[in-house]
Order: C-alpha cells, then sequence, then structure tokens
C-alpha cells in the first residue's frame, strides 16, 4: 500500500483558523496531503510552517490559514509554469482565467477576516493579494493589498515547501518574516517610518553646508553611485530620518551640474567629511566605495569603518548579504525603496 494519499481525489480545501485572528498566512498549491485532510498546510510544508510559526513565537492555532488555489491541479506539473500550470505560470507570474476565479474566491474569504496583516507564501499568493510575482526581490517588505474590501499589509515570504529539504536558509526568511507580521498585526494601518531625502540645491552654499554638518557628526553613513565609471553622485547620512545626496557632474540629480569652481570645492568638503579621523563610518561593502574613491578621485577615508555588510556576514554567513535583503530583514515596515524613487522623476523635480 502506497504511503502517498491517492492522487485522483480533487477537493475543494477550505480555509482553517478562527476569523478573528489578525494574522493570515496565505499559501500557493493544494497538495494530495491536504487533499485528504481537507485542511490547508498538511504534509513536509506544514511541518516547515509550523517551526517556522513557532520560531517566531507564533501560536498555530491562533493564526487563519488559506490557499490561493483550494483544489489540485489538472495537468501535470512543468518546470517551467510550476505545480499547476492550468492556473498559474510560475514563469510569468500571471493567472489563467481560471485561477483568477480561484483569486476572486481568496479576496472574498479575506474580505471576511479581520487580519490585520497576511504573510503571502510563494509567487502565486503575492501576485494573487499584490498583483507581483517578484517573491525574491520584494520578500520581507510590507505592501498594501490590491483588491480587498479593506486594505491588508502583505509580507510575502517563501512557499514552505520549497524550504522542506535543501533550502535550508529559507526557514530563517520565514521566521523573520513571521516575526515582523507579528509586529505588524497589532495595528490595522501601514505605518511607514518617516524619512526625508535632500538632493535639491539652490546654491552651491547650500550643499556646502550640509557637508559641514556631517564633517561634525561622530557617526557619519555614506555610498556612492558609479555611472559610466565615474562618481554621479554621493550620499551621507548620520540619523535614520534624514539622508542626502550630493549630485556631482551633470547627472539626472542636477542636469545643469556644477561649474568647475563649485565641484571643486564640494570634492574638497566630501574629503573633509570622509577624512575626518575622529568620525565612524558606516557602509554597504565598504571595500568598493573606499578604493574606487582613492583610485579614482584620491579621496582617502579615515575613521573607524564599519561595514553592514560584514557584519552581517559574520553572524549569519549562510543568508544573502546584498543591501535588498538586510533592508527586509532589518528596517521594519520600510517600503522596498528601489521603487520609491525614479531618476525620471527626480530630473522634473530638479
Amino acid at each position: 500500500m502506497s504511503f502517498f494519499p491517492p492522487l485522483a481525489q480533487k477537493r475543494t480545501v477550505p480555509g482553517a483558523g478562527k476569523t478573528s485572528a489578525k494574522i493570515a498566512i496565505v499559501g500557493d498549491y493544494t497538495n494530495n496531503f491536504d487533499d485528504r485532510a481537507l485542511l490547508p498546510f498538511q504534509g513536509p510544508p506544514g511541518t516547515v510552517l509550523e517551526q517556522c510559526i513557532h520560531g517566531a513565537g507564533l501560536i498555530k492555532g491562533e493564526l487563519y490559514l488559506t490557499t490561493v488555489f483550494k483544489s489540485k491541479s489538472s495537468m501535470k506539473p512543468t518546470k517551467k509554469d510550476g505545480p499547476a500550470p492550468d492556473f498559474f505560470s510560475e514563469s510569468t507570474g500571471r493567472f489563467t482565467a481560471e485561477g483568477l476565479a480561484h483569486v476572486d474566491r481568496l479576496i472574498q474569504e479575506i474580505n471576511g477576516l479581520d487580519a490585520n496583516v497576511i504573510v503571502a507564501c510563494g509567487k502565486a499568493a503575492f501576485a494573487a493579494l499584490c498583483g507581483s510575482a517578484k517573491l525574491h526581490a520584494y520578500r520581507g517588505y510590507v505592501f498594501p493589498s490590491k483588491g480587498t474590501a479593506r486594505v491588508r499589509k502583505v509580507i510575502p515570504t517563501h512557499a514552505p515547501g520549497n524550504a522542506s529539504y535543501t533550502n535550508y536558509t529559507y526557514r530563517h526568511m520565514m521566521i523573520a518574516d513571521l516575526k515582523k507580521a507579528k509586529i505588524q498585526s497589532y495595528m490595522p494601518e501601514l505605518i511607514r517610518p518617516e524619512r526625508q531625502l535632500i538632493y535639491n540645491y539652490a546654491t552651491v552654499e547650500e550643499a556646502l553646508n550640509w557637508l559641514e554638518y556631517y564633517e561634525n557628526q561622530d557617526i557619519v553613513s555614506f555610498d556612492i553611485e558609479v555611472i559610466n565609471f565615474e562618481v554621479a553622485c554621493i550620499s551621507f547620512s548620520s540619523t535614520p530620518d534624514i539622508g542626502c545626496v550630493i549630485p556631482l557632474g551633470e547627472t539626472v540629480f542636477r542636469p545643469q551640474g556644477w561649474t568647475e569652481d563649485e565641484e571643486v570645492l564640494i570634492w574638497r568638503a566630501i574629503q573633509r567629511v570622509v577624512g575626518n579621523p575622529k568620525s565612524e563610518k558606516v557602509l554597504q561593502n565598504a571595500i568598493f566605495d573606499i578604493q574606487f574613491m582613492l583610485a579614482n578621485i584620491g579621496l582617502i577615508v579615515r575613521g573607524n569603518i564599519r561595514d553592514t555588510m560584514i557584519a552581517h556576514s559574520v553572524m549569519y554567513p549562510e543568508l544573502p548579504k546584498g543591501l535588498g535583503f538586510l533592508g527586509s530583514i532589518y528596517c521594519g515596515a520600510q517600503e522596498y525603496w528601489k521603487d520609491t524613487v525614479k531618476f525620471e522623476n527626480i530630473k522634473d523635480e530638479s
């Protein structure tokens, strides 16, 4: 007798849990174990999810669990389109007509819940709730739901089935995302950290005043952006709520550029900031910025160096170390900042 449930069954698997729960977990697909038990997240994926739930300090019985597709696919899985090609294509992130019917039922189900935050486990769940399937880029960030009667906070994370075997690092990410969901579940509003970005200067004196301010700070974070092997801009910050971008040359930040004399003054002021031996410098992948400025501009960075990439790698060597990933882990409800400001918008406002 086979250990696995009969494959011929195809039943509707309803959601499980209290509708009053403040956290809902939405998975992608229904598997054979779900079909047999008529409960979502059964079998090995359910075991992984339960471990992550406990690791995040949550109780499974206090959550609401459901899936986008509540019945099994009639088609065989494909490497390109995933487990249910008749519902959803994993490669394109698009639903079929039959898949959209499942999405509509999911939205109606969500409308009947009190959940303040929804953890979308997988591409299909994220696409159904937010209209995007860019799971690996957006994982861990907080998004507003689309199409629901009341806007809910959505945190995309990996599908538990993908963390069942060799992708054990996914479990660390899932636990971090569930911990974030726990914090976000206490209030219905999506409250972003308030931050101010300064990049438009009426005169060179205004830019120099900001550089003088950072020259006198005890701790300064900075980052350069390089276009065509030239520094297009350099940004500074000493507090979480204010960032200052200094454009250099003719860039989208300052289409008219600086005069030659003005740019000389700015570079000398930047050297005083990064060359202050009394202030600590915070960078991501510091070796690139420091060597590039030294080799191409002649600027010397002095003082103690703190590298966020190295610090994170020392603590968690098995996890990704890019800035986008670090933001998803450490920056709370911060939105995915690479989508917040477009270069053409900056040019229009300059």
